[in-house]
């Protein structure tokens, strides 16, 4: 567990698996502290060759079965090495009496999750880095897809100005109210964004909630990369939160020329019909006035509702990425 002395080389083993420029030490993929339950590192002829963290949400089920989770996965490219590796979470797993091991995934989908299956393009950011040969280690040790996800790139940047004007004339007749966030109350609006995501994503693929204040905790460190002009809110005459489209500029493209939409949501009992395809065609919109050449709608799930959304203005699949599962 963090402080003790083998989390020293739980924590520098990246360092030897990767070089010092590799997008892995962007962000990192480090475990976080919710349901984390052990860190473990293999050791060969005394040297670390290969760590995992184990985490415990209690809610986390996998067809209707209770599962632990993988995470800050990280081993040589050895086969023999990875084995050993993975063989002792699924001992842990099995010995607490779980009925699945999911992984990679820090504990819950509100953390890292899912690796990347090919490294075609550059990473973006924001998107977790590692070797793709962990998908061979994991499948290797037994484990199976259950989930794909891939990321699309829209290059072309079409909208129609005058559908969207439109569009948004009738949400402000109905009483909608848009806006940027507030950069002056930014805790607040994280507040109200945290509590429309937590409802907003509860029916979304092994879902678990978390409260309003771990949300705040986890995305007001990243406010130094928020641009209000980015993120649209839309609210009821009342003032309720009732949709949102966040978007953040790609930092790791040095162009400074591509732009990544990362959250799409409503609430359930939104009234303003079809404002999540319009806040779409509005950020393609933006993106072109502030002068992007291409966007990015990451990590959508195969089949959900934003695949259709996203394909309305991007057809090209740009990334793709797996979660694996074990049933034990």
């Amino acid at each position: 567990m963090p402080g003790e002395t083998t989390h020293e080389a739980f924590n520098n083993l990246p360092h030897h698996l990767y070089t010092s420029d590799s997008p892995r030490f962007q962000l990192g993929n480090e475990p976080v502290s919710t349901h984390l339950t052990g860190c473990y590192v293999l050791w060969q002829n005394e040297v670390p060759v290969g760590r995992f963290a184990f985490y415990e949400n209690p809610g986390l089920q996998y067809q209707h079965s209770l599962a632990a989770c993988i995470g800050s996965y990280e081993c040589k490219n050895d086969p023999a090495v990875s084995q050993k590796l993975i063989e002792e979470a699924i001992t842990l797993a099995k010995s607490k009496g779980y009925s699945w091991v999911i992984g990679p995934m820090e504990g819950s989908t509100w953390n890292n999750y899912r690796f990347s299956t090919h490294h075609q393009q550059a990473s973006f950011f924001m998107e977790p880095y590692h070797h793709l040969y962990y998908n061979d280690q994991f499948i290797q040790a037994g484990f199976k897809p259950i989930a794909n996800y891939y990321s699309n790139l829209d290059q072309s940047l079409e909208y129609d100005a005058q559908a969207l004007a439109q569009a948004k004339k009738g949400y402000e007749e109905e009483g909608a109210v848009f806006r940027s966030i507030d950069m002056e109350n930014f805790e607040d609006d994280l507040k109200k964004i945290g509590q429309l995501s937590i409802s907003g994503f509860a029916e979304n693929f092994l879902y678990t909630p978390i409260s309003v204040d771990e949300f705040v905790s986890k995305y007001a460190r990243l406010k130094q990369f928020f641009d209000p002009k980015l993120i649209t809110i839309v609210e009821d005459a009342q003032g309720e939160l009732q949709a949102l489209s966040f978007n953040i500029k790609n930092f790791n493209d040095p162009s400074g020329k591509s732009m990544i939409v990362k959250s799409l949501m409503r609430s359930k009992s939104c009234v303003f019909k079809g404002v999540g395809s319009y806040l779409v065609g509005k950020t393609t919109q933006t993106a072109k006035e502030m002068g992007f050449e291409q966007v990015i709608h990451a990590f959508i799930i195969r089949g959900n509702a934003s695949q259709n959304i996203s394909e309305k203005y991007s057809a090209n699949e740009y990334k793709s990425y797996a979660l694996y599962g074990l049933k034990l």
